[in-house]
């Protein structure tokens, strides 16, 4: 059993941390509802986008690790910046590369690692959020396309997206996922909710929304739903890793405050009950990155285990929003002042625990294998 990163790894994670301390610090927190677009570029320019993604089209050709390492390093800096490097290498790209047909690669692999184009998941919909088996989204064949009527709802950076990831029922009852470009006919933006964290997500609608029917992921069904659901195994590793990072961000700014700000004659720091504090939240977030460094690492060679990305997941969530929420308490008023970037960090981790399989529905999975399986 193998703690340490390589060189390679260590290179990774300095590279994406220098770049986030030169480039990232000074802009960091002035995003919430902007797209970070300077700095996705930024990273394209830096070999960052993509870096799990094949060389072949672009990618770096590393492993889900490295994403993560950087994804940790930058969210230590700039969170809104640390999500669009993970995106470009999860999510739909992932699914793509693991999945999809040559041409399928060819058209939106290469645009992703350039930083030409970002793409987005559609999954939820109004009747369908944890039970997405309940999705009425329908997809039909007629002739070389397909036709896809429904609609989907909290779809993120939906308004930057130039192509989804759509998850839709086909005639034969499988649910399958097909891609969808944003000019695609039939298709359209809806309404825009704005979240707890100022971020705006979108509903997607779909009226006879056509595209080619080489633009098909998954059918659905058999081993190839089976392969789709695995997608999302690697995606909670991406969704606990942006709670840890934000984490991380938010235990820096305590630690620093703490050293700095003298109360009754003495550095908060010094006081036991900020002591404390500091303890549990170091020790909750790196018991968090290890279980998603171990989930990403045993996913390297063969499928990601449900259990243990399940498992990630929970901590991770979890110990994030406990390290920010600490992070706030130790900085006092200041740190519930709008003015504080660990009020955005407190209502953005929130919602962590909810997107991408909440964390009830990740115990009640955690739970179904132990049942089966036990626990090793």
């Amino acid at each position: 059993m193998q703690f340490q990163l390589t060189d390679e790894q260590r290179m990774i994670q300095g590279a994406a941390e220098r770049l986030a301390e030169e480039e990232f610090a000074d802009s960091a927190f002035t995003w919430e509802d902007e797209f970070p677009a300077a700095n996705k570029d930024l990273l394209a320019e830096q070999g960052l986008l993509g870096i799990a993604l094949p060389e072949a089209y672009g990618g770096g050709g590393y492993s889900v690790v490295e994403v993560l390492l950087a994804q940790e390093a930058v969210g230590r800096i700039c969170p809104d910046t640390a999500h669009v490097l993970s995106r470009s290498s999860m999510g739909a790209p992932r699914a793509i590369a693991a999945l999809g047909s040559d041409t399928l690669k060819e058209r939106y692999l290469p645009a992703v690692c350039a930083g030409d184009l970002i793409m987005s998941v559609a999954v939820s919909e109004s009747g369908a959020g944890s039970d997405a088996g309940a999705m009425e989204t329908s997809a039909r064949v007629d002739g070389d396309t397909v036709v896809l009527d429904g609609s989907k709802l909290w779809i993120t950076k939906a308004d930057v997206a130039g192509a989804f990831l759509v998850y839709a029922r086909f005639e034969d009852g499988n649910v399958g996922a097909v891609v969808v470009d944003k000019d695609a006919p039939g298709f359209a933006l809806g309404r825009g909710d704005e979240n707890m964290a100022g971020h705006v997500q979108y509903e997607l609608l779909l009226d006879g929304c056509e595209v080619p029917e080489e633009n098909v992921l998954v059918y659905g069904g058999g081993e190839s739903f089976k392969q789709l659901l695995i997608e999302f195994n690697v995606e909670r590793c991406h969704n606990a890793m942006m709670c840890v990072a934000c984490g991380l961000n938010a235990f820096d700014k305590a630690m620093e405050h703490a050293k700095t700000r003298t109360q009754f004659d003495q550095p908060l720091a010094d006081f036991q009950g900020i002591e404390w504090k500091l303890a549990d939240m170091a020790t909750r977030l790196d018991a968090a990155r290890l279980l998603i460094y171990r989930a990403a690492a045993n996913a390297v060679d063969s499928s990601p285990s449900r259990l243990e990305t399940s498992m990630a997941k929970v901590m991770g969530n979890e110990a994030g929003q406990f390290a920010v929420d600490e992070a706030l308490q130790i900085h006092g008023a200041i740190g519930y002042s709008k003015a504080s970037p660990l009020e955005y960090l407190y209502r953005w981790v929130r919602g962590w625990r909810i997107a991408g399989g909440t964390v009830e529905v990740q115990r009640n999975m955690i739970a179904r294998d132990l049942k089966k399986h036990g626990l090793d």
